[in-house]
């Protein structure tokens, strides 16, 4: 099987060694000849070279392909992807051949893409995750779309990708281009669930004063129960690192935390369907906040250092707490692709989603089976439950920040006990005359239930 790869970055490179060692026949091109120099040495010295062809333009990598044609791309998002497709139909591809998006680009830019497209070749959409580690060794594939180019391929990403239990972590989740959507919604959870591990570790730290390592000592007990997850190993693996000073790695690190995008995405896109996400959309802003005195409203923003006061907090209830507030933004982002797929009509199977995150990508966790349960188990973990309510409060009276665990018992408590929305609506309705919605389903005003004799000025 021949396939061609465009884009030999960290991702592409990486992702390059694992298709030659899995058996296919490569052909790899990327403008900076360096990359394709790197690639075809990293590919002699494991001995695999034999099966990688490094080209220098594109027409030379549509010639050497057998058709049908099988090229993915892994360039950068936006103007790149439709420059590289553009000079792929000047380099000479057909309507029957196959291109892959594999970069993180926005799926709406795949929805474009897929009908300026649709006579000149087969445009297909594919969100990759796992970083660099992952691409080698075998990431999760969040594959859509029913283009026949799929049949040729998807036996060997089956093979490419990550597996669990036997089974693959590649998947065409939906039609159109639902696995970008999909693979933007899984790195928004990514971003809830980074900052909510700081939050703990802030909390800790901070809040019970306890070293860098002891805080690590904490997160390595959770994982070795259900809580077991990539990203709380990295994080315990990360507090315990020292210089050769001993000096903790944690405190040699500025504060700031950049973004590629992909979380103000899922934060938009959330906000125009109209779908509550308010882990995520917290973890999108708490970096934000970490880049104040850089933005325009930096004076704005810019206020005097606070004292915090030291708490008391559970370890028992604090691992309930951030058990159940993980599981709560697993369910938010699932919240929101099923949303999106109605509003689409792209029929995403979200067991297949949720297969592609069990092993191989940044979120995988072994509680992912308790996330598959749905609404039901959540109901039923009263005891933590309480807990997150106890913690969220406990953390709060510190004075220490903790925008997911704060929005995260926001989200639960605004599902599930009495709403201030009558309230609001009342509000509308007597300054703009909105309308308002009673419990009988009727649309009327308020003055169609009680007499104003004068409203407030």
């Amino acid at each position: 099987m021949q396939v061609a790869l465009v884009g030999l970055g960290v991702m592409g490179k990486n992702l390059a060694l694992n298709l030659i060692e899995k058996g296919l026949t490569l052909v790899a091109y990327d403008r900076n000849p360096d990359a394709g120099a790197e690639l075809l040495s990293c590919a002699q010295s494991l001995g695999m070279a034999e099966r990688l062809h490094i080209v220098s333009d594109l027409g030379d990598m549509v010639r050497r392909l057998e058709t049908p044609r099988s090229i993915l791309l892994l360039v950068p998002a936006g103007e790149l992807v439709d420059r590289v497709c553009g000079d792929l139909v000047e380099a000479g591809v057909a309507k029957e051949d196959i291109i892959v998006d594999c970069g993180n680009s926005n799926y709406k830019d795949g929805i474009t893409r897929k009908l300026k497209y649709q006579n000149k070749f087969e445009f297909a959409t594919m969100g990759i995750s796992g970083g660099a580690e992952g691409a080698r060794h075998g990431p999760a594939m969040m594959a859509s779309g029913s283009e026949g180019g799929w049949e040729r391929v998807e036996p060997w990403f089956e093979k490419v990708a990550a597996s669990y239990n036997g089974d693959s972590c590649f998947a065409r989740v939906g039609q159109s281009a639902s696995g970008h959507f999909v693979k933007m919604v899984h790195n928004g959870i990514e971003y809830a669930l980074m900052q909510l591990i700081a939050e703990m570790y802030q909390l800790l730290r901070h809040g019970t004063g306890r070293s860098p390592k002891e805080v690590a000592e904490v997160f390595e007990s959770w994982s070795e129960g259900t809580l077991n997850s990539y990203l709380l190993s990295i994080s315990s693996h990360i507090l315990r690192l020292e210089t050769a000073k001993n000096e903790s790695l944690v405190d040699l690190i500025d504060n700031k935390v950049g973004a590629k995008g992909t979380g103000l995405w899922t934060a938009q896109n959330a906000l125009e369907l109209g779908i509550a996400v308010p882990s995520l959309v917290a973890a999108v802003q708490a970096r934000h906040l970490t880049n104040t005195i850089d933005t325009h409203a930096a004076k704005e923003m810019t206020y005097a250092a606070k004292d915090t006061i030291n708490i008391d907090v559970d370890l028992e209830e604090l691992k309930q707490a951030f058990y159940l507030a993980s599981l709560l933004c697993y369910r938010q982002g699932l919240a929101l692709i099923k949303g999106a797929s109605r509003a689409h009509q792209w029929k995403v199977d979200l067991a297949k989603t949720l297969q592609t995150w069990r092993a191989g990508c940044i979120i995988r966790a072994d509680y992912l089976d308790d996330v598959a349960q749905g609404v039901e188990f959540i109901d039923g973990l009263q005891t933590e439950m309480s807990a997150l309510r106890k913690v969220t409060g406990l953390a709060v009276s510190s004075g220490l920040a903790f925008p997911v665990l704060s929005s995260t018992q926001t989200y639960i408590a605004t599902l599930s006990t009495p709403s201030n929305g009558h309230l609001v609506q009342a509000q509308r309705d007597y300054f703009g005359e909105h309308g308002i919605k009673t419990h009988s389903s009727e649309t009327c005003h308020l003055t169609d239930l009680v007499e104003i004799d004068a409203k407030v000025r």
